[in-house]
């Protein structure tokens, strides 16, 4: 694990794994509130495919600094441009689950030539909460109330949301408690992301980002609804858009061997 300073001294955790050169590099941007971990299994598929990957931990999450002022989405996405920036990175595809999938795409609006690809991962992305032209979502009071129960009882508030609301699919308990103890890794700084989701619209940002993009869903994702990942697909010039049957907000957890394909299917397309 190393870091990297971002905000004066407070510092991100991120580890870069390095793959073949015909191969970019796959940027894993995690969840609210999870971090690097969440992702080892997709982590070790893609090293073993040839391809590079960077993983990292956001600001006040994981293993990254607790004490972080900006936790905006935007700070986000400049973190992963500067991860990029300081590893040299000159070919990358970004893949954002849920609230990574807002900061993945506005890293995307900033990389440049450098960006390859774009994958949305039950990205949390154009918009969370509903709008005029964007009937997907809940409202702003809805992720108030979130926000409101999880400074209410924090622990309560995780384990509710990693043992009945991520998962549809059959999983273990042992994976779902797994989930939950990377998720009390995040310090209440990270609430504050969750709360910015209310403000972000991506709609023009994705409607300029002219490279291959993969927008997978679970048909039961109760946690950011499939007609969000349906709406970014066909926003986006050149979306693809994967439906995963039975699965809920972690496809990539959930039905491992089917992501696995429809992912590595995607990046194996794509031409430096």
């Amino acid at each position: 694990m190393s870091r990297l300073a971002v905000e004066g001294s407070r510092t991100i955790s991120f580890e870069y794994y390095q793959g073949q050169s015909i191969r970019p590099v796959v940027v894993l941007s995690h969840g609210w509130g999870m971090n690097a971990r969440a992702w080892d299994d997709v982590t070790a598929g893609l090293c073993d495919a040839g391809f590079g990957v960077l993983v990292y931990d956001h600001r006040a999450c994981g293993q990254s600094d607790k004490d972080f002022r900006d936790v905006s989405i935007a700070a986000l996405g400049n973190d992963v441009v500067a991860l990029c920036d300081h590893l040299s990175l000159t070919a990358v595809v970004l893949n954002g689950w849920s609230l990574g999938g807002a900061v993945v795409v506005d890293a995307a609006s900033k990389l440049g030539s450098r960006l390859k690809g774009l994958v949305l991962t039950g990205g949390a992305t154009p918009r969370y909460t509903q709008a005029d032209g964007f009937p997907h979502g809940g409202t702003a009071a809805d992720v108030a109330g979130m926000v409101a129960a999880l400074r209410a009882d924090r622990v309560a508030f995780l384990h509710g949301l990693y043992f009945q609301g991520v998962f549809a699919a059959p999983v273990s308990d042992v994976v779902k408690e797994h989930a939950f103890e990377l998720a009390l890794q995040a310090g209440p700084a990270a609430d504050a992301s969750l709360g910015a989701l209310v403000h972000i619209d991506q709609r023009g940002i994705m409607q300029k980002l002219q490279v291959p993009a993969l927008v997978i869903t679970g048909d039961q994702d109760g946690v950011v609804p499939p007609g969000i990942a349906e709406f970014a697909s066909k926003l986006l010039p050149k979306g693809q858009f994967a439906v995963m049957k039975g699965c809920g907000h972690a496809p990539f957890i959930e039905d491992r061997a089917t992501y696995t394909k429809v992912l590595h299917g995607f990046l194996k397309g794509i031409t430096l």
